[in-house]
């Protein structure tokens, strides 16, 4: 008797795991802006390539300025970190719900 279908399973334990994190400590924007250098840099790795394609499209659809690294992570400003998370929830979103 197989209890987990498991070609369902990873993309939803994927979304567990992003969700599942403890939440960040709020800080007031006043005292972010001051900390963090306009020009500061962060990035992550994407690697599956179907979520990996539309992120890369939506976020030059929405001229968020990012580059991909020697590593193969996307590259992006610190300034833009809310809207870069946005989409790529929503890019997880749409992977999840058409598997």
């Amino acid at each position: 008797m197989k209890l987990i279908n498991y070609k369902f399973a990873r993309p939803y334990l994927l979304v567990l795991f992003i969700a599942g994190c403890s939440p960040a400590v709020e800080e007031p924007a006043s005292v972010m802006q001051e900390a963090v250098s306009p020009n500061a840099t962060d990035s992550f790795v994407m690697r599956n390539p179907e979520i990996r394609e539309d992120l890369l499209n939506q976020l030059a659809e929405h001229n968020i300025e990012f580059w991909i690294n020697e590593d193969s992570s996307i590259g992006f400003y610190v300034r833009d970190t809310k809207e870069v998370d946005r989409l790529a929830n929503e890019a997880i979103g749409v992977y999840i719900s058409l598997q």
